[in-house]
Formats: C-alpha cells, structure tokens, sequence
C-alpha cells in the first residue's frame, strides 16, 4: 500500500489523531498531490491519481417516499407477514 493510501486510511479512522500538515508534508509524493491535500481539495486529489472522472454521493431514503395504495406499512404490526 502507498505511503498517500495509508495516510489517507488513517486520516479516515483516526482523524484528530492525525497532525495533519506535518503528515503532509512528510509524505513522499509530489507538489500537485501535496497542494491538493493541504487546500482538502478532492477533485485536484483525484487528478494528482490520475482520474479526471466526475463523482458524486447520493443518499435516497425511501421512508420520505409517500406509500403507494397498495403497499401495507409493515413496520406498525411485525406479525402481519
């Protein structure tokens, strides 16, 4: 595993545990992937990796969905399966 992979797991597990600029600037990668991780930019991160693809994070919850006619709310009587 890379030096920037591992930096970036234990960022994602411990991250006040992490003194961030001194990591930084110990790690072993270039001037682009050092700038995009000191201004938390994730999309010139992505470049420094080498992927130009745009991503993005949804989150649908169906609870906010109005129920159909037909569908039962099974939550309200667990033995009516």
């Amino acid at each position: 595993m890379s030096a920037l992979i591992q930096f970036l797991d234990t960022l994602g597990r411990q991250p006040a545990s992490v003194d961030f600029s001194a990591q930084v600037a110990a790690l072993p990668v270039d001037a682009a992937t050092r700038s995009a991780l000191m201004g938390r930019d994730p999309q010139a991160l992505a470049r420094a990796f080498g992927d130009t693809r745009t991503l993005l994070c949804m989150i649908f919850s169906p609870e906010d969905e109005p129920k159909r006619e037909n569908e039962q709310d099974c939550s309200a009587d667990p033995s009516a399966n």
